[in-house]
Order: structure tokens, then C-alpha cells, then sequence
């Protein structure tokens, strides 16, 4: 059973910018990866899986639902990691944690707990404003939230990007556990 799915996606930004016609299925517990230039379509498409824009044409789906009309259904079940991080300004991290976990609905402690300690953020980071963090730190946050609430999808767009390399082992490592777990990626 296909848990994402992409029919003939096609977003129109004009002078030949957008998606043409794309398609992909994605089964339970698979991971799935697209690569292509930059400028090739890859964040617009995993843009209109989250449900942020209208497709011109074609259809994105998770678990059965039209991603763009049931937005809220699908996100308490999905983790994203975006290819830009932009972190609200005026909060620390730990309220930016705060905030996504009361948006989701979801406070999973101990899974919190793992995260933060697999990921290294401490209290130091945590209590830093989130426009004064590092990327490194802020990609860090962005992948604790994206894992915190346990979902069963994640979308990811370039989630080692700003990354150590140990860190970026690091998170490799926890995608094949997250596989192993019947995480669909």
C-alpha cells in the first residue's frame, strides 16, 4: 500500500520553473530518496507533500489524504525537516520545542529525552534564542522536532545540511533505526 503518493504533479512558476507531470509512490516502511540539480523541483514537490501549496494539476497524497485539503489530518502522523531552516525569532529553543509540540498535540517526554541526548543539545543551546544559534544547532532542532512526536512518515529535504560530519553519522545511523522501526522515509 502506497503511504505517499505523487500523481503527475505539476506546478507552473512559468519560464519553464516548476514541476512537470511528477509521480512517485512510496510504500509502507520504504525509504525513498530524489536527487537532482538544484532548481530541479525537488523542494517545490516535498513543499506540496506538507501541504503548503495547490498543485496546478496532479495530486500529492499521504496515508490516502489530498495533502493540500487535509493538511492538518496528516501532520500529528508526519515528521518534516525542511531545506531551509527558519526558526521564529524572539524564542529559545526550548520554547520553539515548546510550541511545535502543543501545534502537534504530542508530548512524548522520554522520546524528547533521546533525541536532545543523541543529538547533543544541551541546556546551553536550548536556552539560546533561536536567531543567535549556529546552523548546526538549528538543523540539530529542526531534526529533534521533526523526531520528537514519533511519526510515522518523514519528509526530509537535504536534513544533513549544516551538519558536522559527525553529527551527519550520526543522524544517518538513527534513519536505518528509524527504518528498522517500519518508518516510512
Amino acid at each position: 500500500m502506497s503511504i505517499i503518493e505523487v500523481k503527475n504533479l505539476t506546478k507552473d512558476y512559468g519560464s519553464g520553473r516548476g514541476v512537470f507531470g511528477v509521480s512517485i509512490d512510496v510504500e509502507k516502511g520504504e525509504v525513498f530518496g530524489f536527487l537532482g540539480p538544484n532548481g530541479a523541483g525537488k523542494s517545490t514537490t516535498i513543499s506540496h507533500l506538507m501541504g503548503f501549496s495547490k498543485p496546478d494539476s496532479g495530486s500529492t497524497k499521504i496515508f490516502g489524504y489530498e495533502t493540500f485539503n487535509k493538511h492538518y489530518e496528516i501532520l500529528a502522523k508526519v515528521g518534516y525537516i525542511p531545506g531551509e531552516i527558519a526558526l521564529p525569532a524572539g524564542i529559545t529553543g526550548k520554547e520553539f520545542i515548546k510550541m511545535m509540540q502543543d501545534l502537534q498535540g504530542i508530548h512524548i517526554n522520554e522520546r524528547l529525552k533521546m533525541l536532545l541526548d543523541l543529538f547533543e543539545l544541551d541546556e546551553i543551546a536550548l536556552n539560546g534564542e533561536t536567531k543567535r544559534m549556529s546552523l548546526g544547532v538549528k538543523r540539530k532542532l529542526a531534526v529533534v522536532v521533526a523526531f520528537m512526536s514519533d511519526p510515522d512518515v518523514l519528509i526530509l529535504d537535504e536534513p544533513t545540511s549544516g551538519l558536522d560530519p559527525v553529527m551527519q553519522e550520526r543522524f544517518i545511523e538513527f534513519i536505518h533505526q528509524e527504518k528498522e522501526r517500519g518508518k516510512t522515509i
